[in-house]
C-alpha cells in the first residue's frame, strides 16, 4: 500500500480551558508526516512518552495554512546559503502558526513542480513542555495537488468541527472563503500568484510593481519571469531596483547562438512524476548520442559548435550581467542571446550547459531562459543535465578506474573541464 505523500491526521479532544471559543472546539491530537514519516514524533515533557501525534488547537494552524495559501504555493526557497527574511519565514515555517503551542521545526517551499517539505529536531537545551524528535537531511517532495487537497481537506474539517459546536462565525471561514473565491477567479488568482513571487502577502504589493510584473509576464513568460523574481528576491520582498534589473536584461548586446536541438532530442521532463536529475540525466545522454560525442570530453569548440557559437565568440566576449541570474532570450528563427555572469572558463562551459538544459525545458516557445542559484525543480534540472552533458557519469568511472581518491578527481575535473564541485556532486548522485 503506497503512503500519502502528506497525511494531516488528528483526533478530537475535549475543548479544555482555552479562553478563545475557536481554539476551545478545535483541541485535537494533531499528526504529520511525509511519506509515512512522522515529522510530529515527540517526547512528552510531562508523561515522559514518546508519540507520533500532539495535543494542540488546530484553529491557529488553519489560520496559518489559510493566510500562507499563495506564498506556500507559488514562493520557492531562497538558495542554499541564504538566509529568508523574517517575513519568508512567517509564512513557510509551521512554527509561525504559534498562539502559545509548541509546533514542530516544518518548513513548506515550493520547487515550482511541488512541494518540498523539510524537517528537524527540537533544539538541544531548550526546555519545552514539547520535544520533537524527528528530522529530515533531504527535502520530502509531495506533489502539488495532493498538498493543496491535503490542506483544503485539513481547513475544511476545523470549520465543519466550528460549525457542529455552534461557532461559524470565524476570521478563518471569511479568510478560507477569500482565498477559494480567488483562486477560482483566473484573474485575481494570477495577481496573488505574483505577489506571492515577489514576497508579499495578498494585497500588500505595490500597485505599480504588481502593474509592471504582468506586463513583463507577457514579454519574459510567467514562468520565467517567476524564477527570475525569486532569484532576484532571495527571500526579501521584490522592489523597483530588482525591476530594474529584469528590464535592463533587454538592452544587453549578449551572445547570440542558434542551439541544435532537433525534435528527436525534445525533453522528457514534460513527461512528469520523476526527480528532476532523472529526466535531466536522460536528455544529456540523447544529446550526446544525437551530437555523436559518445563518453569523450567536449573541446570549447566542439561544444560551443552546438549551441551555434564560436568558442572565439565566446572567449572575447566582455561579461555585461553583473545580476544574480543568468538569462538567455529567445529571437526570430530559433536564434538566442546568451546573457552569462560567470567569469571562469570552467563555470562559464557549465553556465552555457545550464541555459542549453533550460532551452529544452522550456520547448524554445515559452519565454526566457534563466538559470540562477535557486533549488527550484528547473533549475535542479539544470544542473543535473549540465554535469552529465560535460562530464558523463561512465565517463567518468571509465577514467577513474575505481580510484575515488581526492588527487583522482583532481585529474577527473581537469580531463572534461569541470569544477571538482561537479565531479564531487556526480558521483555523490551516483
Amino acid at each position: 500500500m503506497n503512503k500519502r505523500p502528506l497525511k494531516l491526521g488528528f483526533q478530537w479532544e475535549s475543548s479544555g480551558n482555552e479562553t478563545v471559543e475557536a481554539y476551545q472546539h478545535t483541541m485535537a491530537r494533531l499528526s504529520l508526516a511525509a511519506n509515512g514519516y512522522s515529522l510530529t514524533r515527540n517526547e512528552d515533557g510531562w508523561s515522559r512518552t514518546v508519540k507520533d501525534d500532539v495535543l494542540v488547537s488546530l484553529y491557529p494552524l488553519a489560520i496559518w495554512f489559510a493566510s500562507s495559501w499563495w506564498r506556500l504555493l507559488y514562493e520557492p526557497h531562497p538558495g542554499k546559503g541564504v538566509r529568508p527574511s523574517v517575513s519568508w519565514r512567517m509564512a513557510h515555517e509551521m512554527a509561525a502558526a504559534n498562539q502559545g503551542f509548541v509546533w514542530p521545526t516544518v518548513m513548506f517551499a515550493t520547487d515550482g513542480e511541488g512541494m518540498q517539505v523539510w524537517s528537524a529536531p527540537s533544539s538541544d537545551g531548550i526546555e519545552q513542555s514539547v520535544r520533537y524528535l524527528n528530522g529530515s537531511r533531504f527535502p520530502f517532495f509531495v506533489p502539488m495537488d495532493d498538498f493543496r487537497k491535503e490542506i483544503s481537506t485539513f481547513i475544511d474539517a476545523v470549520l465543519s468541527r466550528l460549525r457542529d459546536c455552534g461557532c461559524a462565525d470565524t476570521e478563518l471561514a471569511s479568510l478560507w472563503k477569500l482565498v477559494r473565491d480567488e483562486f477560482t477567479d483566473p484573474e485575481a488568482a494570477r495577481l496573488r500568484t505574483f505577489e506571492a513571487m515577489m514576497g508579499y502577502d495578498p494585497e500588500e504589493c505595490p500597485q505599480p510593481l504588481l502593474k509592471t510584473m504582468v506586463r513583463l509576464a507577457d514579454e519574459v513568460g510567467e514562468e520565467s519571469l517567476s524564477e527570475l523574481l525569486s532569484a532576484l528576491a532571495r527571500g526579501k520582498e521584490f522592489d523597483l531596483c530588482q525591476e530594474r534589473q529584469i528590464e535592463h536584461f533587454s538592452e544587453l548586446q549578449g551572445v547570440e547562438g542558434k542551439p541544435d536541438i532537433p525534435e528527436l532530442v525534445a525533453s522528457t521532463v514534460l513527461e512528469g512524476g520523476h526527480a528532476p536529475w532523472m529526466p535531466a540525466v536522460q536528455d544529456a545522454r540523447k544529446m550526446r548520442d544525437y551530437l555523436g560525442w559518445g563518453l569523450e570530453p567536449l573541446s570549447n569548440e566542439k561544444f560551443f559548435e552546438a549551441l551555434g557559437i564560436s568558442a572565439k565568440t565566446v572567449e572575447r566576449y566582455v561579461l555585461e550581467n553583473t545580476s544574480r541570474v543568468s538569462v538567455a532570450i529567445p529571437e526570430s528563427h530559433g536564434v538566442i542571446r546568451f546573457m552569462p555572469r560567470k567569469k571562469h572558463p570552467a563555470a562559464r562551459r557549465f553556465e552555457y550547459a545550464r541555459l542549453l538544459a533550460d532551452c529544452m525545458f522550456q520547448q524554445r516557445d515559452e519565454g526566457w531562459l534563466v538559470s540562477s542559484d535557486l533549488s527550484t525543480f528547473r533549475q535542479k534540472y539544470q544542473r543535473a543535465f549540465a554535469a552529465e552533458l560535460l562530464c558523463p557519469i561512465e565517463g567518468v568511472k571509465a577514467f577513474m578506474q575505481d580510484d575515488y581518491s581526492e588527487s583522482s578527481i583532481d585529474d577527473v575535473a581537469a580531463h572534461f573541464d569541470v569544477s571538482t564541485t561537479t565531479v564531487t556532486n556526480l558521483l555523490t548522485s551516483n
